[in-house]
């Protein structure tokens, strides 16, 4: 980036969510590079999302006021209400830290555990940071129409269509979330859709595996 000087702007907006910080949390991108911006926000960490607040930091005093010139119309009158909340939010920062990682951290053993559960059925690459996962299902529906059948239990996740104009099986995951005190409702909710649909979910497969050998 040096060489060819290139301004690097690094969406952190998941940074401080780290399931170990001392294995994988990365420095910031301002405090790396004399051309990086760290991209802010109070939404995720803080879970802030209503607030609308976030900012960019960048060791570069030039390229501050080029931002605050192209910025200005949208950042010159922010709410009032919305800074005020952000300073109280900030002021709490470690106890609202401590008490969301603590959320995530109890609800990814659970997905952990569901996952080892039904491993013939489902696969992932478990997250080392934030509250987002992908998982494929194995079986024989697609993640669009396994989204549908959830969201009939009035389950939500994110089929693959969601995050590309084309699905291919290589690709085709879905997105779960389990930041919120609630997942534990809704896993034990999609656990009693797995228990309905296993044995026709396998029965599906070894019948493919029959007509491929």
């Amino acid at each position: 980036a040096r060489e060819y000087d290139i301004v690097i702007l690094c969406d952190e907006v998941y940074r401080l969510l780290e399931h170990d910080p001392t294995e994988t949390r990365l420095p910031a991108m301002c405090t790396l590079y004399e051309k990086g911006i760290s991209c802010v926000t109070l939404s995720k960490p803080w879970g802030a999302c209503g607030v609308t607040i976030g900012w960019l930091a960048c060791p570069s005093l030039e390229m501050k006021e080029k931002l605050t010139d192209v910025q200005y119309f949208g950042t010159a009158c922010p709410s009032r209400a919305s800074e005020i909340q952000a300073i109280m939010i900030l002021r709490a920062s470690n106890t609202i830290l401590e008490k969301n990682m603590s959320i995530i951290q109890y609800n990814k053993k659970l997905l952990q555990d569901f996952m080892e559960e039904y491993q013939d059925l489902f696969e992932w690459t478990p997250p080392t940071a934030a509250a987002i996962c992908f998982i494929k299902f194995k079986g024989p529906l697609s993640s669009e129409e396994f989204g549908n059948l959830l969201q009939s239990r009035g389950i939500s996740c994110k089929p693959a269509y969601c995050f590309t104009d084309t699905v291919i099986p290589e690709i085709d995951y879905f997105r779960v979330g389990f930041g919120e005190a609630k997942f534990a409702k809704a896993l034990e909710a999609l656990k009693v859709v797995v228990e309905e649909y296993q044995d026709e979910w396998r029965n599906a497969g070894n019948a493919n595996l029959d007509k491929e050998s």
